[in-house]
C-alpha cells in the first residue's frame, strides 16, 4: 500500500478524522483518547514525513468568494502585532482560565486578578455542557484589563461556525487564537455530545491567520510517536502558527530534546512550557486524569503531604518554571491550574475556581520576580 493510501485509511479511521498526523491525546502504549481504540497513525510512523500541509486545504469555494461568504484575509490586527512582538521579547508568562463558571461577573473577576500575565489563554475545557462562546469570554476578559488568547476548537463546530467565531474575535480585538482541534467527546463528561471535526488545528491555525489574528498551537511532546512531534508543530507553523505551547509533560529532558528537533525543521517555532501550578492532592489527581497530560513527579511530591500544599505547590512551580525558561527555544511558560472540584452550592463552586485563579497570579508574580532579579544581577 503506497503512504497516501495508508495515511488516508489512518484518516478513515481515526475518531477525529485527522489529516496531519496523531493529535495530542495518544497515550504511552498508543491508545487513542477514545476509550478501547488503538491510535490509527501510531503504527505508521514511517509514512508521516510524506504529511504536508496545502493552502488549498482552507481556500473557500469560488461560490464563497463570489457571494461574499468566505472569510475575508484581514491584515494582522494591533492587539495580535503587539502580542507577536511581546513573544519575540520572551519571557512570556501565560496562564490558563480554571473557571468554568457561566457567571459573567466571575470570569470578569478572573480576568482582574489575570491581569499582569502576558496574556489569558481561555481555552475550552471537555466536558462543559453550558461554556460561554470563545468570543464571549475573551469580551469579558478584554474588559477586565487582560491580554487575550482565545482558545478555539474544532471538536462541535464545521467550518462556517469556526469563520464565524475567527471573525467575531478579529473584530473584538483580541491578542491571538490557540487552534486546537480538541477532545473526542467520547474521552469527556458528555460521551453523548455528536463530534464535528470538520477541521483540525492545522487547518485552523490556517485560516486564523488569514483573519489577520497571532496563532498559537499545542503539542504534546511525550505522546507517540515522539519522534514525530516536533515535525507536527512545525507543520502548523508552515500552515501559519507563530507559537507553540507544549502540553503538560513531566520531564525537562523530554523538552530540551524537543526543541532541539524543531530548530533542525524548515519551519522552527518559539515555544511555552506548560507548568502545573498543584495546589492539592484533589487538584493534583483531577488534572492528571486529563486526556495526555505528564505531571512533573517533583512537583507532585512537593504537594503531598505537605503542611501548606497550597504554598509548596507554587513555590515548586516557580521553581521548575525558571528552570524551564533556560531550555532553548523556550521563549516563556503557561502556568496551568485547576479548581479543587464541583461542589455546591454554585458560589462555593465560583470560590473554588477563583482561589485556582489566585495561584496563578501568584506563581506568575513570584516567577517574574525571579526573572526581574536575575536580569539585574547579570546587568
Amino acid at each position: 500500500m503506497t503512504a497516501s493510501l495508508r495515511l488516508h485509511e489512518a484518516t478513515r479511521r481515526c475518531p477525529k478524522r485527522m489529516i496531519h498526523g496523531p493529535c495530542g491525546g495518544v497515550t504511552i502504549d498508543g491508545g487513542c483518547e477514545v476509550p478501547g481504540i488503538r491510535c490509527s497513525f501510531v503504527d505508521e510512523a514511517a509514512v508521516l514525513r510524506h504529511l504536508e500541509f496545502s493552502t488549498a486545504e482552507v481556500d473557500a469555494p469560488d461560490a464563497a468568494r463570489g457571494s461574499g461568504d468566505a472569510l475575508p484575509v484581514l491584515p494582522r490586527g494591533e492587539a495580535s502585532t503587539a502580542f507577536a512582538a511581546l513573544v519575540e521579547a520572551g519571557a512570556v508568562i501565560t496562564a490558563d482560565l480554571p473557571v468554568r463558571s457561566v457567571d459573567p461577573a466571575v470570569i470578569t473577576e478572573a480576568g482582574v486578578r489575570l491581569r499582569e500575565l502576558t496574556a489569558v489563554i481561555a481555552g475550552e475545557p471537555p466536558g462543559v455542557r453550558e461554556a460561554l462562546s470563545p468570543t464571549h469570554k475573551a469580551l469579558l476578559l478584554a474588559a477586565a484589563g487582560s491580554r487575550v488568547v482565545a482558545g478555539l476548537t474544532c471538536r462541535g463546530r464545521n467550518r462556517v461556525a469556526l469563520e464565524g467565531e475567527l471573525a467575531a474575535l478579529a473584530d473584538l480585538g483580541v491578542s491571538g487564537v490557540l487552534a486546537v482541534t480538541g477532545d473526542h467527546p467520547a474521552s469527556t463528561a458528555l460521551p453523548h455530545a455528536q463530534p464535528v471535526f470538520d477541521f483540525d488545528a492545522t487547518r485552523l491555525a490556517a485560516l486564523a491567520r488569514r483573519a489577520g489574528l497571532f496563532v498559537a498551537v499545542a503539542e504534546q511532546p511525550s505522546a507517540p510517536p515522539v519522534d514525530y512531534r516536533p515535525t507536527r508543530l512545525a507543520r502548523k507553523a508552515h500552515a501559519g502558527a507563530e507559537l507553540g505551547i507544549l502540553n503538560l509533560c513531566g520531564d525537562l529532558a523530554e523538552i530540551r530534546r524537543f526543541t532541539a528537533a524543531l530548530a533542525t525543521t524548515a519551519t522552527p517555532v518559539p515555544v511555552l512550557v506548560s507548568v502545573p501550578v498543584l495546589t492539592s492532592a484533589a487538584t493534583t489527581r483531577r488534572l492528571a486524569a486529563l486526556p495526555g497530560v505528564g505531571l512533573p513527579d517533583e512537583l507532585v511530591m512537593a504537594v503531598a503531604g505537605a503542611d501548606d500544599p497550597g504554598e509548596s505547590g507554587i513555590a515548586a512551580a516557580v521553581a521548575w518554571a525558571h528552570r524551564a525558561l533556560a531550555i532553548p527555544g523556550v521563549v516563556g511558560v503557561h502556568l496551568s491550574a485547576i479548581a479543587a472540584g464541583a461542589t455546591e452550592p454554585p458560589d462555593r463552586a465560583d470560590a473554588a475556581e477563583l482561589a485556582a485563579v489566585d495561584a496563578l497570579a501568584s506563581a506568575a508574580a513570584r516567577l517574574r520576580a525571579v526573572i526581574a532579579a536575575e536580569t539585574a544581577s547579570i546587568a
